[in-house]
Formats: structure tokens, sequence, C-alpha cells
């Protein structure tokens, strides 16, 4: 990464650009108006269903030596139903990932899903020193990415990943079937009279810009300004498809979050020689949801929560679990990586300060430390998380030289 790059990490958690390989999307990650031509369209469940059904198809599926990241949740739930029919003489595999003396589990629908389909299963339990194993292990193959990646990196090194082919996911449905789910109902109702390019930059998920704005000198600050401006040709290129907030903000959500999580699997599939698979994520279907308007999507009912989302995917699950486990609150891969990282911090940050990079202002970086150590403090952002990667990044950069 460049320094522009490296700052652009430091608060997003990547850097935008690239494909991915995903429909709708030209190779620098703007958005293809021509794969949006026949916005709206009206779609009903049976439309849905058949490119549900279709899945099934996906070599992937009928693939024995695949393994199926499966948090629990309506989209891993239902392609572990899909395969559990397609692999007919043979078990499926599946790996879980939970946190050790922490609320933020799945296991509990993990479970549901072996009720329904009986399956050979990893479960890895994950707990300080080994969530600091993964971030240590992705530093040294150069490789920075959001709070889930050190998680994932130390489940795979931990299960032999050379018996097996891909890595399956069910990456795609939140953004494709709600949008910006960190978001509820109202906010986006609440953006409806602003200009889109306006309300979408207000959307885009910049977990850690309050507390690096506060820090960077003057270099730092016109690097952020190129960052910004970079990031607002998305936001136009997305009001240009003439959409409204709720359908223009998943656009961002699929080019944002989505784009995130398949450099995140492919990357960390690729150095453990697994090539990411996403079923949902083919081109028939994400045009089907993407050009649908939102309001057919959602079950909107009296509290709009994120959990409305999803409508007819919930449905075709239905068919297979029980509406308890489908209906079900899930908390989703949300490691606790303040709580993680709290005591390996301050001591790693202080010992390697000298490794900030020359756009943050190193007195003002001590401060804020040292500030989110006293006592009451509340830690609302991936701070920490975040400048303990940027400076392994400057450190492997010396290391270079």
């Amino acid at each position: 990464m460049n320094e522009e790059d490296l700052l652009e990490y430091s608060i997003y958690h990547w850097v935008f650009g690239g494909d991915y390989a995903l429909p709708g999307l030209d190779n620098h990650g703007f958005v293809n108006p021509n794969f949006f031509y026949d916005y709206p369209q009206k779609s009903d469940y049976e439309t849905f269903l058949g490119l549900f059904e279709s899945i099934k198809h996906d070599p992937c599926l009928n693939d024995d030596k695949g393994l199926l990241l499966c948090s629990g949740g309506v989209d891993s739930s239902l392609l572990a139903c899909f395969r559990n029919q397609t692999l007919i003489e043979s078990s499926q595999r599946l790996i879980h990932t939970s946190y050790v003396g922490h609320n933020n589990n799945d296991l509990g629908k993990f479970v549901n899903v072996l009720e329904a389909c009986p399956s050979d299963s990893y479960v890895l339990s994950i707990d300080s020193k080994r969530y600091l194993s993964g971030i240590e292990f992705l530093s040294m193959h150069k490789f920075y990415q959001n709070t889930y990646a050190p998680t994932l990196a130390f489940a795979l090194k931990s299960i032999a990943p050379e018996n097996f082919s891909s890595l399956i996911t069910g990456s795609g449905p939140d953004e494709l079937f709600y949008g910006m789910e960190k978001y509820s109902w109202d906010k986006f109702e609440n953006l409806s009279n602003k200009p889109i390019a306006q309300a979408l930059e207000l959307l885009d998920p910049s977990y850690n810009f309050q507390c690096y704005s506060k820090l960077l000198n003057a270099q730092g600050l016109e690097l952020l300004k190129n960052v910004q401006l970079k990031r607002r040709r998305l936001y136009e290129s997305i009001a240009e498809l003439e959409m409204n907030i709720f359908d223009s903000q998943r656009i961002l959500a699929y080019a944002t979050v989505t784009a995130q999580h398949m450099q995140l699997f492919n990357k960390i599939g690729q150095i453990f020689e697994l090539e990411h698979k996403a079923p949902y994520l083919n081109s028939q279907l994400v045009r089907l949801a993407l050009t649908t308007p939102l309001l057919e999507l959602v079950e909107l009912g009296h509290n709009k929560r994120v959990e409305i989302g999803k409508k007819y995917l919930k449905r075709c699950l239905s068919q297979y679990m029980s509406e308890s486990h489908v209906y079900g609150k899930k908390i989703g891969f949300h490691a606790p990586t303040t709580e993680f990282i709290f005591e390996y911090s301050k001591k790693f940050l202080m010992r390697n300060i000298d490794y900030l990079p020359y756009w943050l202002s190193k007195d003002k970086t001590i401060r804020e430390i040292n500030l989110r150590f006293e006592v009451g403090v509340e830690l609302t952002d991936y701070f920490l998380y975040s400048l303990i990667n940027v400076i392994k990044h400057q450190m492997g950069k010396s290391y270079d030289c």
C-alpha cells in the first residue's frame, strides 16, 4: 500500500478499487450503469425462488472438498441445506468460529444447522491469544483487512486446509436484500430528501474517521482530501443511476461492503490455496435483486430494524428449517476486537511508536492512545486495531528495505 492507501485502510478497513469478479462493477470498482438498465422492475417470490434453487447446481456445492463457512445465519444455513441435498454420497464440511467468554456467538444457531444437516464440522474457539496470532499471521503475509480477518486466518491455519479445494461463503445477501445493514430503515428515511451523493457519503462506513481526522498533520490532511475525493466519485456514479436513497444505499453497500468481503475471503483463501466461492453473487441474482425496489424485498413491519431484510430468502429457508431459526436474531461474525487486543495494544503501540507513518502527529497519537486506557472511556471505533495494523505495515516496509 502507498501512503494514501494506508490512510484509506486506516479509516475504512480496506482500500476501494477493483471489481473482485462482482457483477455490475467495472475494473476500478465503480458501478457499470448498463448492468442496472432495467431498474425498477417488478419481481415476485417465484422468480427469486427459481434463482435460489438454481444455486443448488453451483459446482462448488457439489464438491465434497469444499469447506462452507457457516455462521448459522439465513445465508449460510440455506447453502448448508442445499449441499445436504446435493452431496448424496458424502457429508459436507462446515467451519464455524466462536469467541471464548463472550456473548458474540451464534453456536445455538449453528447447532440448529447441524440438526437439520448432519455434517463434518470444525468449531474454532477464539480467545485473545488466538486472535492476536491471526493478526500476526496476516501481517506476515502483508494483508490487512477488517476485524474478522484474524479470526478467519487463525481458524483456517488450525484445520489442515490442504484437505480442501475451496472456501464457500454466503457473501452477498445482506447487501443485496437490505444494504447498509448497520443502519435501521429510519436512517434511510431521514436522508431521503438529501441529494443522493451527499446522503451516501453520510452512510459510507468510515469506522475510524472521527479519530484519525484529529491526528493528521498537514500532509495527512492532504492525503485525506484525495481519499475522500476518490470515494465521492463512487457516490456520484451511484447517484447517476437515478435510484432513490433506499436502492442507492444498496448499491453503495454492494460496491463497498460486499467488495471488501470478497477481497477478504479471496485473499485469505489464496493464502491457504483455497479458491473462494460465493454462490449468491452470480450475475442473474445480483441484477434481479439490485434492480428490484427494496420495498418489495423487506417485511417493513412496525419496528423497521435490520432483520426486516431478506424476505424471500427467509421464505425459501423456511422449507428446510424451523421458523424460530429462520426469523430468530443472529449476531454474525462480530469479533470482540477491542476486548481481545486491549492489554496487548498499549504495550505494542508505545514500544513501536516510531513506526508511525509520517502523516500522523506523534504527540497527538500518543495522547489518543493514553486516553483510551483511562477508566470509563467508551471505545466505539476500531482505532487501536487499525493502528496496530498500520504500524505492522510500516515495520514490514522497514524490514523490506
